[in-house]
């Protein structure tokens, strides 16, 4: 069972510290494996010092009420406050060690006719953060109230707010990633964003605003829908963003790009097939008829296709820190404001071996 915690109310700094004080081993673990994973994933010489002191200064200058509540995490941590934000920078500096990275992540939000919203995605990452994260409740001193599974040490990453508004993520690559790398400089850290509108969106719309308020420096596609029925899907980008709406009232996301700013530039097609694989899969699977309950959304995730399976199990290659399998399963209900989640694949099981 997956940790679950809810904040005391209070204000961001010392939320932060109760957090930190809370999983400080945990905080600790997150940012020693990232340590690890951002120089392992390096195509040369690495400074991760260097990188981490960049994301600080880039989460001060982009976000600095988040920035309050990283600092109090880094003091209730017994951390450097560099090593928690790069912990909330990850995507960025990962893109800074390698720009082609690795593909992860499956989202569907249904709009069905008459019927509320219907959202999930699969969380793939590395099998080395497995017990890295938590399902955190954040209720804010003027009533806000913000749910997210996430990180241990990292502010949001897939979550709902008390206003309906639910956020999916997923990742993408970008040639003008390299670009924005090269100057030294990080953006607006992606992670922090999908904070930013769950924290602020009163509706998919406005999400969207806000998700596309600042430049970034990596690339990521952030989903929002809410229970009005409003769904899109932000495309951010060096030089972005794009922004993708529902078709016949269903949006999917893997990890490349749709819209027409930033297709020209995308490398999904030189990392490997799995995304195209995964969507096309998602979208034949309700072609003429979107979901209408996160179940049927589960069951079209229960996919092994080895070229591309949304359940993912690649536990094969000889260097365990590269390890990459769903580690999380999450149904964002907007209507509810609540999130259902499964620890692993939608298939229940951790291997491809288990899953059959």
């Amino acid at each position: 069972m997956s940790t679950r915690f809810t904040s005391s109310v209070l204000p961001p700094h010392e939320r932060g510290v109760e957090l930190g004080r809370r999983f400080a081993p945990q905080v600790a673990r997150t940012c020693a494996s990232y340590r690890r994973l951002f120089a392992a994933r390096a195509e040369g010489p690495f400074d991760v010092d260097l990188w981490s002191q960049r994301a600080w200064a880039a989460i001060l200058r982009f976000a600095p009420v988040p920035a309050t509540e990283i600092a109090g995490i880094a003091e209730g941590a017994g951390l450097p406050v560099e090593q928690v934000a790069a912990v909330n920078a990850r995507t960025e500096i990962l893109v800074a060690a390698n720009p082609t990275g690795l593909t992860e992540c499956s989202a569907v939000v249904s709009l069905p006719p008459g019927r509320p919203p219907v959202a999930a995605q699969t969380w793939d990452w590395y099998d080395a953060m497995s017990q890295g994260w938590l399902t955190w409740t954040i209720p804010h001193p003027d009533g806000r109230l913000v749910r997210t599974v996430t990180e241990f040490g990292m502010l949001a990453k897939i979550g709902v707010n008390d206003r309906g508004v639910g956020v999916l993520l997923t990742m993408l690559h970008h040639r003008n990633d390299a670009d924005a790398v090269a100057t030294g400089e990080i953006g607006h850290p992606v992670h922090l964003l999908g904070r930013a509108v769950l924290d602020d969106a009163g509706s998919a719309p406005e999400g969207v605003r806000i998700a596309s308020s600042s430049p970034t420096s990596a690339s990521t596609s952030l989903t929002m829908v809410d229970d009005r029925g409003a769904a899109a899907s932000v495309e951010l980008f060096p030089g972005g963003p794009g922004v993708v709406g529902p078709t016949d009232g269903l949006l999917v996301r893997s990890n490349h790009f749709l819209s027409a700013q930033g297709r020209a530039g995308c490398l999904a097609d030189t990392i490997g097939t799995s995304t195209r694989v995964r969507r096309r899969h998602l979208l034949d699977t309700f072609a003429g008829q979107p979901p209408g309950t996160g179940e049927e959304v589960l069951a079209a995730m229960r996919h092994h296709d080895a070229d591309g399976g949304v359940c993912r199990h690649q536990l094969d290659d000889p260097d365990p820190m590269r390890w990459h399998r769903t580690l999380a399963t999450v149904v964002v209900d907007v209507a509810d404001r609540t999130l259902e989640v499964t620890d692993g694949g939608p298939c229940g099981s951790r291997t491809a071996a288990d899953a059959g």
